[in-house]
């Protein structure tokens, strides 16, 4: 799977003459009609009524250096790809992990590598060092993703090993997963690298990691349908020259992304 990735990044990462042979497909002439789920800390969320973050950031970047103005539409996440498929989005950034199953409907330009870590309260009161301490503690976790599905494993490894399983809190969105953390109705939780980082960055009296992050070779993409190739080209054209420039360094900066996040 990494390999063939890799081989789409280098296919998407041409150069912009190349990319604009032909034009891309939009929604509406002059805009870059995009989908996301603003639930996602730090990729997407809402602040003040407004979705935040670094995708939003990136989006409005890409926009910019296409001369196409950003029209970002608020979609439910399990609706993104749907949307997408019904042409009614040109494109989703939505913090979105690129898999097998994915790429069977949709092509990703990769612009983030992330991994799985575990954040307790600040203090680290329980000592959970790692995914082998969770067992028999309450774990919050976003429904319905990678996380949730890493959790049941761990839970599984847990039962396997003679040690009590977990108890997996799964719930709408990383704040409320934080929330749930803050309030002690969790003992920890588990989400992206990124979004732990953010966490601690904002809330280090709140907040601590515990462990070394795992399954860290998951890349995080913007989806384009694939009927529309020039599109996913001008894209990744386009994001190889923020990573030039440096505006791709800025942002993972701001966000407070690790380094390691970087794609490039």
């Amino acid at each position: 799977m990494i390999a063939r990735i890799l081989r789409l990044t280098l296919m998407l990462l041409l150069p912009a003459a190349t990319a604009a042979a032909q034009p891309p497909k939009l929604v509406a002439a002059g805009q870059l009609t995009w989908g996301t789920s603003p639930t996602f800390v730090p990729f997407e969320f809402e602040q003040d009524g407004q979705a935040v973050g670094f995708d939003v950031d990136l989006m409005n970047a890409l926009g910019a250096a296409l001369k196409l103005q950003p029209a970002l539409q608020t979609i439910e996440f399990k609706g993104l790809i749907p949307a997408l498929l019904g042409h009614r989005v040109d494109a989703v950034a939505s913090g979105m992990y690129i898999t097998p199953q994915r790429q069977e409907a949709v092509d990703f330009v990769p612009y983030v590598r992330i991994g799985n870590q575990i954040i307790v309260r600040h203090g680290n009161p329980l000592g959970i060092n790692g995914a082998d301490a969770l067992c028999g503690h309450r774990v919050a976790v976003p429904v319905s993703t990678a996380f949730e599905a890493a959790t049941r494993k761990a839970s599984g490894d847990c039962v396997a090993a003679g040690k009590p399983e977990i108890t997996i809190l799964s719930l709408p969105g990383s704040n409320n997963v934080a929330l749930a953390l803050q309030q002690d109705r969790a003992d920890a939780a588990l989400n992206s690298t990124a979004t732990a980082a953010a966490m601690v960055s904002q809330m280090p009296d709140a907040y601590a990691l515990a462990g070394e992050p795992f399954d860290t070779a998951t890349l995080v993409g913007i989806a384009v349908g694939k009927d529309n190739p020039a599109l996913a080209q001008q894209l990744g054209a386009a994001l190889h020259g923020l990573v030039q420039d440096g505006t791709y360094a800025g942002l993972l900066r701001k966000w407070h992304l690790p380094a390691a996040s970087s794609a490039f």
